[in-house]
């Protein structure tokens, strides 16, 4: 009998061996491969908890699981604006790559920088600024900003880039807008120069909804501003250009906001090209572009803050590249 019981035993644990053998081999799979919860935000359908919806990425974004904006879009070459003021000096604070010029000094570095106001979703990076009139902003403007600012590859000092030059100043991005504050509108690309009284906002790249505190879904225009398209011979400037370029300035007018665009742009030998989904052939060239200290801006930049303005202006990037840095 006791060789029967011990044989029946011996039998019972091969089986038993075998089964959960084959069951693990059959169930050894990772999160990214049953589609389950990966904690890092870099799986799944990155549709998010508010609405954003989509893959995400922008056709080529998502290289990185990180949170933190400077690695996700590699941000080398810039320093960022914020619509906050935690030092108490009335205006909106700025953090650089070398911590120690930080507005702020509790503030990490930019390479390690993150808020409500500039973070990682679906693996690209969000811009969010309020429109409100008790928002701290720069101080010579009264419009708000949650914006990135170009600078020297070594992020010394403020430095600018001639347009007359030879060589040759690109900025490529890739952008939606998430919504807009009541508003409608603000610019989410931009080339400023800072040195000379006349040129000052070279171009602006902006949205205008269609209805304002516009969301995802909702529609809008895509259009340029700034002294390209506004500028007056009467005021110092080389040519007209209102009366040349202002009623082109419209250059999508069926945009629906949450829709990924690919910009480029380029500026060589006095020369401005602005291309769209086709980085081979510019939707718009303008010349006589003479101003000698320029820098690229890109984030969000609300337009026509006033008195009873609200809401935020939110934009998301899955790609900012600016080359030839100065």
């Amino acid at each position: 009998m006791k060789i029967i019981r011990l044989y029946s035993l011996i039998l019972f644990t091969i089986s038993t061996t075998l089964f959960y053998s084959c069951s693990s081999d059959s169930n050894d799979e990772t999160p990214a491969e049953t589609g389950g919860e990966v904690t890092d935000g870099s799986g799944g359908d990155n549709s998010g908890g508010d609405g954003s919806g989509g893959d995400g990425s922008g056709g080529d974004g998502g290289v990185t699981s990180s949170n933190i904006p400077f690695e996700v879009l590699n941000l080398t070459n810039w320093k960022i604006t914020l619509p906050r003021d935690f030092n108490n000096d009335g205006k909106a604070d700025e953090v650089y790559l070398d911590k120690s010029r930080n507005d702020y000094s509790e503030d990490p570095s930019f390479k390690e920088y993150k808020d409500e106001f500039f973070f990682v979703e679906n693996n690209n990076v969000r811009f969010s600024c309020p429109a409100t009139t008790d928002t701290p902003t720069t101080g010579n403007s009264s419009n708000t900003r949650s914006e990135l600012r170009e600078m020297p590859s070594n992020g010394d000092g403020e430095a600018g880039w001639d347009a007359n030059g030879n060589r040759i100043k690109t900025l490529t991005f890739k952008v939606r807008i998430i919504q807009t504050s009541s508003t409608s509108k603000f610019a989410f690309a931009q080339i400023h120069d800072f040195k000379q009284d006349i040129w000052d906002d070279l171009l602006r790249v902006q949205i205008q909804s269609d209805q304002p505190n516009a969301k995802e879904g909702e529609t809008g225009r895509i259009y340029l501003l700034g002294d390209v398209i506004e500028g007056e011979i009467g005021d110092g400037f080389p040519i007209n250009f209102r009366n040349n370029n202002y009623d082109d300035r419209y250059i999508k007018d069926d945009y629906i906001l949450g829709d990924w665009l690919a910009f480029k742009i380029t500026v060589q030998n006095s020369v401005l090209k602005i291309y769209l989904e086709d980085m081979n052939t510019p939707i718009r060239t303008y010349d006589n572009i003479t101003c000698k200290s320029n820098y690229y801006k890109a984030g969000v930049y609300n337009q026509s803050v006033k008195a009873d303005s609200n809401g935020d202006g939110i934009a998301e990037f899955s790609e900012i590249v600016v080359s030839e840095n100065f």
